[in-house]
């Protein structure tokens, strides 16, 4: 699939995005830092791609380290990226056209007007329309809170750093310890876990949704009229949101949970199962939290959020074929996938395992670059813990969660860069991924005879 200039539709939003990035990082080294001077170039370049990708990973604090003008740059940075992302991935999904479902195909064209040209209009007009409803709804509810602390226009200013920041699934917070100093407000918890669960949706999701929502069908009625892709992706956001929770309330209960009343322990849990997919947010202080939360919180970082939305990952849609093909082969069944009663396509499927591969070398090469340039030759017993570490940083990037142990700042020239190329990666990566998969087909002249081979 071509368009004019004989360029790949894959190359527009690598440049788009490596544009901004450039920008952004030259406009940053220009603006003084709070206490004087200026960021080494290495650390613009680490957060402004942080921004751009909505990642969240950061070398500085920002609340106390940038300036007013510096975490305004970045705020416009985060608006611009979530936007372009949710942008260039909802086009793409409509000019890969083949997912999952057909209805989905057309979910545009069957609800708005008549041509083609109109139909991307009214989509990217409704992509800002979402966008700055759920961001102006969150920043209100959170004035109402910083207000309680604050001067009015402080109060505003991290209100709407806030909730851009969440519904763009960035997770780059104005204050030290993030959001521990909010554990137990449930206000502030419950509003940044909207904002980011809708974020992480996909605007075809939401627009289904609402639309499902307009007619007043019932509930029953409602869940028949989605597609087979938003049907996907909400039953594995609710099944990741819910076992999430359950996984560490019971794996953090006497470590980071303990000492605290059941209903703050509950609630904490809730918002570490939502912000590993993939805002960065915590209210809990992972570096304290035991292996086999940690190891539970790359799992989600990888999986990330869903197509067409502010997150990164593999997807939930990728993670819900993958499951229903285990099932249809464990069944016996090698030609017919389907979930919901609807098939799903041989393509769909070779897509979802082709970004699972290479989501997965992409993370074991990141992982390997990040101990040789940090670890080098040192042996095992002199970098206990590092690998945990590292491994966490690595998932975390390529996931653009943010989520960090607290080694980000300490890490040298080479693992920043590294990082960087990583985030970009992540960010853009499954996007271009699907583009390379969907292409057409080229027929080869012959095939070769088969042979079989020994597997297990």
């Amino acid at each position: 699939m071509r368009i004019p200039g004989h360029l790949s539709p894959s190359v527009y939003p690598i440049l788009g995005f490596l544009s901004l990035i450039i920008v952004g990082t030259l406009a940053l080294e220009f603006i003084p830092l709070r206490h004087g001077g200026h960021l080494p170039l290495i650390d613009s370049l680490f957060m402004v791609t942080s921004a751009v990708c909505v990642t969240g990973l950061a070398v500085i604090d920002v609340g106390k380290d940038l300036s007013g003008a510096g975490q305004t740059a970045l705020l416009i940075l985060i608006q611009m990226g979530g936007l372009g992302i949710m942008t260039f991935s909802t086009v793409l999904l409509l000019l890969l056209g083949r997912s999952i479902s057909f209805r989905s195909r057309f979910v545009v064209q069957d609800i708005f007007a008549h041509s083609p040209q109109a139909d991307l209009f009214v989509l990217l007009r409704r992509v800002l329309l979402f966008t700055l409803s759920f961001e102006a709804a969150g920043a209100f509810l959170l004035y109402s809170r910083f207000h309680q602390q604050y001067d009015a226009s402080t109060a505003w200013f991290h209100a709407i750093f806030h909730s851009v920041s969440a519904f763009c699934n960035a997770g780059l917070s104005l204050y030290s310890d993030n959001f521990m100093g909010y554990r137990d407000d449930v206000l502030v918890n419950l509003t940044v876990i909207g904002l980011i669960v809708f974020g992480g949706l996909g605007f075809m999701v939401m627009h289904e949704l609402a639309r499902a929502l307009e007619t007043r069908t019932s509930r029953r009625h409602l869940w028949n009229r989605l597609s087979l892709h938003s049907k996907i992706v909400l039953s594995m956001t609710a099944v990741l949101l819910a076992g999430g929770t359950v996984f560490f309330l019971l794996s953090e209960w006497s470590t980071t949970l303990a000492g605290l009343p059941f209903s703050t322990k509950l609630l904490a849990s809730f918002f570490q199962s939502v912000t590993p997919r993939t805002a960065g947010f915590n209210t809990l202080d992972y570096a304290s939290m035991n292996n086999i939360t940690l190891l539970g919180t790359i799992m989600l970082m990888f999986i990330g959020a869903s197509p067409g939305s502010t997150g990164g990952g593999i997807k939930t849609s990728t993670l819900g074929v993958l499951l229903v093909l285990s099932r249809a082969r464990l069944k016996g069944s090698s030609d017919h996938v389907h979930a919901f009663k609807r098939s799903i396509s041989p393509s769909t499927v070779n897509q979802a395992y082709g970004t699972f591969a290479i989501s997965v070398i992409i993370v074991i090469l990141g992982a390997a670059a990040l101990l040789i340039s940090e670890t080098g030759s040192v042996p095992f017993h002199e970098t206990s813990g590092q690998f945990m570490e590292l491994l966490f940083e690595t998932t975390s990037a390529f996931g653009t969660v943010g989520l960090s142990l607290g080694i980000t700042p300490k890490l040298n020239t080479w693992s920043k860069f590294i990082l960087v190329v990583i985030m970009f990666t992540g960010r853009l990566g499954p996007l271009v991924i699907a583009m390379a998969i969907q292409a057409e087909e080229s027929k080869g002249k012959f095939y070769y005879a088969q042979e079989p081979i020994m597997i297990g």
